[in-house]
């Protein structure tokens, strides 16, 4: 099932393909567009290809044939385009990926660091800046918070900052690979519905990887599922039955109804698979 693409994405992938080495075939050849404005889930299973396929919309995966296009920079082929593109495609990680030992408000001023040359990074941030990164810790609840060090705040306070960082960009695309897979259910919820709400009062475009059925019928726009390293649903979640569930969760097709939901709550909410999944090798 495939969403009807549109004359005008923000972002689109063409015969997109990645294979690890040894063989792993991370992402099958896939051709997918993203719209501007919208909240795309990325759902299934660990080692289904969510986080492949996210992480090389910004070449942190660098893809093995095929092309990512940006409407506004065309197709990320050097690093000039590559560049221009990554400033203003955000990413949101599992683990935060701050400074511990530094203050909110210098991981957040991180997110600066793509507007300036090396050097002049290497100076005080302008006030411009400054005043940038103080309304997006705002943005998120945390600026009394801001001359706190990073290591003395909650997970779900870290991964504030780390969506602040993210603002900072003034991106017009945001990437969240599995966000809130080390948060507590409630904190999760705040997470995902904070960062639902700053997208849509900026427009920004989010693609976000989830495990978590519940959230992404809850949060999405648009839900992307994957199964075997393949695009197996592309569609509002309204049209997730269980027949699309038990494709993208690999259940067998003879289950009753009762028995496929069960297998799928269950299968949502498991982090720790006993094989060796292609994104643990890309992490590796």
């Amino acid at each position: 099932m495939t969403c009807t693409k549109t004359p005008h994405p923000i972002l689109s992938i063409e015969n997109l393909g990645i294979t690890y080495p040894g063989g792993i075939e991370a992402i099958r050849s896939t051709s997918i567009q993203f719209q501007p404005g919208e909240f795309n889930v990325l759902l299934g299973l660990s080692g289904a290809g969510k986080s492949s396929l996210l992480r090389a919309l910004n070449h942190l995966v660098k893809p093995t044939s095929g092309n990512v296009i940006s409407a506004e920079f065309g197709a990320l082929n050097n690093q000039r385009i590559l560049r221009q593109h990554r400033r203003k495609t955000a990413m949101v990680f599992q683990h935060h990926q701050l400074i511990l030992r530094h203050s909110a408000l210098k991981n957040v001023l991180m997110g600066r660091l793509g507007y300036y040359s090396f050097w002049r990074s290497l100076l005080p941030m302008p006030q411009d800046s400054l005043k940038i990164a103080l309304n997006c810790l705002d943005r998120v609840g945390l600026a009394d918070k801001a001359l706190t060090r990073v290591d003395q705040l909650s997970g779900g306070q870290q991964q504030r900052v780390g969506i602040a960082r993210a603002l900072a960009q003034q991106p017009t695309i945001i990437l969240a690979d599995e966000p809130v897979a080390s948060l507590d259910p409630s904190t999760s919820e705040k997470i995902l519905t904070l960062l639902k709400k700053i997208c849509a009062e900026d427009g920004i475009t989010a693609v976000v990887s989830l495990h978590q059925l519940e959230y992404a019928k809850r949060f999405a726009d648009r839900i992307i599922g994957l199964s075997d390293a393949q695009i197996v649903f592309d569609a509002a979640p309204q049209q997730l039955d269980n027949k699309q569930l038990a494709l993208i969760y690999e259940q067998p097709a003879s289950l009753t109804k009762d028995e496929t939901s069960t297998d799928i709550e269950r299968l949502s909410t498991q982090k720790n698979l006993p094989h060796k999944t292609a994104t643990q090798l890309e992490i590796a």
